[in-house]
């Protein structure tokens, strides 16, 4: 009896870190499908997600900073500038244009 409550609460603990990972590389509706799948308790699902969520912004966040610094180390702004107009003709064409409202 003892070992069938440990495997139910193992199998539990896999589903949640299965969601909680899934969490982090999953589309919304993807996730949904996921949790719907193994029926696991809100209670136990919503910490699990709030968690996975931050984690995720925060390694978005990192692996973007990280990037942008990496590119910044391997172009110069102002010479890409240069090297784009000494090469190409830039043309702008701007057209305002006011109109008074039509009244219903």
């Amino acid at each position: 009896m003892a070992e069938d409550r440990q495997s139910k609460a193992a199998e539990m603990m896999k589903k949640a870190l299965t969601v909680g990972v899934g969490a982090l590389f999953l589309t919304e509706e993807g996730l949904k499908s996921l949790i719907s799948e193994f029926k696991l308790p809100k209670e136990l699902l919503k910490p699990v997600l709030d968690s996975a969520g931050k984690t995720k912004n925060e390694f978005l966040r990192v692996l973007s900073e990280d990037v942008l610094s990496k590119v910044a180390e391997k172009v110069d702004p102002v010479g890409f500038v240069q090297e784009f107009l000494s090469r190409n003709e830039v043309e702008l064409t701007v057209r305002i244009s006011v109109k008074p409202k039509k009244k219903p």
